[in-house]
């Protein structure tokens, strides 16, 4: 089975235009699954109107890594299953780009930790019967084992000071 799985992502700019004193803001609002390999990065405008303009992101993919195999278990298990998209503006917040497409809570938590940010949206449906099949393959969930209290010995316990009023 193979570990990347290519996909395109649907950015979008919305814009204010009564309102001069908001921002223009950036959300990832798609992930497209792509047939085929192709690995060079492109962005297209694919739609614009007063409020909105969406631009297409190709070239980017899904990898899936053996020691984060914990992490795609738990987003899969999760009420809502999630695809983070982890992205970048400019200085200007003139454009959006995207660093990575990643299934791994804890990939995604640290970008947070670090004020990058983060978009989650739905896994799409060939992702989701993909990323299962990895990891029906190469996890193996440890087994919980119950804690076991440390047995003390009859006056084996000393303490650690001398009490004060000796």
């Amino acid at each position: 089975m193979k570990d990347q799985f290519p996909v395109s992502i649907v950015v979008e700019r919305r814009s204010y235009p009564g309102k001069p004193w908001m921002v223009d803001s950036w959300s990832a609002v798609g992930i497209l699954p792509v047939e085929g390999d192709s690995r060079s990065l492109a962005c297209t405008s694919i739609y614009r109107d007063e409020e909105k303009e969406q631009f297409l992101h190709e070239g980017y993919a899904v990898e899936l890594f053996a020691d984060e195999a914990e992490s795609y278990y738990t987003n899969l298990t999760a009420a809502k299953p999630a695809i983070f998209v982890v992205g970048a503006e400019d200085e200007s917040g003139d454009s959006f780009k995207p660093l990575l497409v990643t299934l791994s809570y804890s990939e995604m938590s640290s970008y947070i930790e670090v004020d990058t940010p983060v978009f989650d949206l739905p896994i799409p449906q060939p992702i989701y019967e993909w990323i299962e099949g990895w990891v029906l393959e190469n996890y193996m969930p440890e087994k919980k084992h119950k804690r076991t209290r440390q047995k003390w010995a009859d006056n084996s316990w000393k303490p650690l000071r001398r009490p004060v009023d000796q």
